[in-house]
């Protein structure tokens, strides 16, 4: 077997996540370095008349301040011009983030494909191997423990599945979908007392016949139901947006649950209208907050704001895509997808405002600038986030001993990048960020599961195929 350490230093780089969401090295950006910097710095950033801006030596400063400001200042004591009043303050932030790219791109080891069933993984703490349980035949969004340790599955182009002694069963009878983009089935939970009441929790886009510019339009809603005979009953709608909310995007819809003492809190992305982010009297861009049956809690932080949409919690989100609530202090966690550059791991609290997309650490895919603006005075920072983007997506704290050295820490996974991330928490802080899988294609979920062991959702053969994996500890 072959073996593969990964370690909380190396951040590594595929060929096609360079060509994926983050267009590394392309557009604009690559235009105005080549305009403006390449005479002295190189074509490709390795340095000539001026210093080397790849090799990660910065004599001025590493810190995003300090190379910004001297860009803008320059170094006229050493030849270096200054920039400011020629370049805006948001060009000069676009080459930041690509002098990042390239950094990555410039010191990446090459990552092979790997067998996840021929492999034994070695990081600082565990070895593990890991398992097929199941797949199927579209992306495996989302996935849910029952208590007899069956799995119930929602695969995005509308099945939802329990995998049970081996086998698929197809739950008839559940919503229709819109799949549109990004679109499709998406969340399953269970209700925390289900062993009482049966309910199982359902997130999905789906379209009413609205219409936006006169194109389809649709949004993310929630039922609940109960299963019976591989049947879907007793639907109730928790949670619909009313149609003249709906957006024609085919991206950002969100969605996962996360339940707390009485109170289910989702996410809804920007739905491909960032400045709705930040509007509170508009569902997309939010976490929201509502009781486990569909009502408004008199508490949220908006109820009493006239025109605000009442089951706002925070906003400013880009495109939650993944939400838990630490185990041991009840924070609630959210990851969301930055543009080109800029994933967040945030704390989640009520009435905050996140940002975006008036502060972010990203740009435009096109590799434009969106903003200078990576923090503004009465908006939250991120408490961890990534340049270049990983594509950031499903998370789980683990909960498990099969892991001990792992117990309580943030399982994060990775689409764009192939990963899955572990990140440390001390006091509400990320302090250290470690790759724990790497090199298998596309990583949309994880889940901690009631046995002890790690279940990944992959897509080893390709971006609409979907498989189930199990991580094992090596012995």
């Amino acid at each position: 077997m072959n073996r593969l350490l990964l370690s909380f230093t190396a951040l590594l780089i595929v060929g096609n996540f360079a060509q994926a969401q983050n267009r590394i090295g392309t557009g604009s950006v690559n235009d105005l370095y080549q305009t403006h910097c390449a005479a002295c710095h190189g074509d490709k950033l390795q340095g000539g008349q001026g210093s080397s801006l790849v090799d990660g030596v910065w004599k001025y400063g590493s810190t995003d301040a300090e190379i910004t400001k001297s860009i803008l200042d320059g170094k006229p004591e050493v030849g270096m011009v200054p920039w400011r009043g020629i370049l805006s303050e948001e060009q000069v932030r676009s080459l930041v983030i690509y002098f990042h790219e390239q950094t990555q791109l410039a010191t990446a080891s090459p990552v092979k494909k790997v067998d996840p069933e021929g492999t034994v993984f070695t990081t600082d703490s565990h070895r593990f191997t890991m398992e097929k349980v199941t797949e199927v035949e579209d992306t495996l969004w989302s996935m849910a423990f029952m208590p007899d340790n069956s799995i119930l599955m929602t695969q995005r182009d509308g099945p939802v599945w329990r995998h049970k002694d081996g086998e698929n069963h197809l739950i008839e009878g559940t919503p229709e979908v819109w799949q549109h983009g990004q679109g499709g089935m998406l969340e399953v939970a269970l209700h925390p007392d289900y062993d009482k009441n049966g309910w199982i929790y359902l997130g999905f886009s789906e379209n009413i016949g609205a219409k936006e510019d006169g194109k389809d339009a649709g949004m993310t809603a929630i039922v609940r139901g109960r299963i019976k005979n591989n049947q879907w009953i007793d639907q109730e709608d928790i949670f619909r947006v009313p149609g003249k909310f709906h957006t024609s995007a085919g991206v950002h819809y969100g969605t996962r649950f996360v339940f707390d003492d009485g109170y289910l809190f989702f996410g809804i992305g920007d739905r491909g209208r960032m400045d709705m982010a930040q509007d509170i009297k508009r569902p997309n861009g939010k976490i929201h907050r509502i009781h486990d049956d569909g009502r408004i809690p008199k508490d949220n932080p908006f109820v009493q704001k006239r025109g605000a949409y009442k089951s706002v919690w925070s906003y400013g989100q880009r495109n939650p895509q993944g939400l838990d609530m630490d185990p041991n202090t009840g924070l609630l966690w959210e990851t969301e997808h930055g543009p080109r550059g800029g994933d967040e791991v945030n704390v989640i609290s009520p009435g905050v405002n996140y940002g975006w997309p008036e502060i972010t650490y990203g740009m435009n895919y096109n590799g434009t600038p969106m903003t200078d603006e990576t923090a503004r005075e009465g908006m939250e920072q991120p408490k961890h986030y990534w340049v270049p983007s990983i594509a950031v997506c499903g998370i789980d704290f683990y909960e498990g001993d099969k892991f001990p050295k792992w117990t309580g820490d943030l399982l994060v996974s990775g689409m764009a990048s192939q990963e899955l991330h572990r990140l440390v928490i001390e006091d509400g802080m990320v302090v250290r960020d470690e790759i724990i899988l790497k090199g298998i294609n596309r990583v949309r979920d994880v889940l901690s599961g009631p046995d002890g062991y790690i279940y990944v959702s992959l897509n080893t053969k390709g971006p609409n195929y979907g498989e189930l994996y199990r991580i094992k500890p090596a012995h």
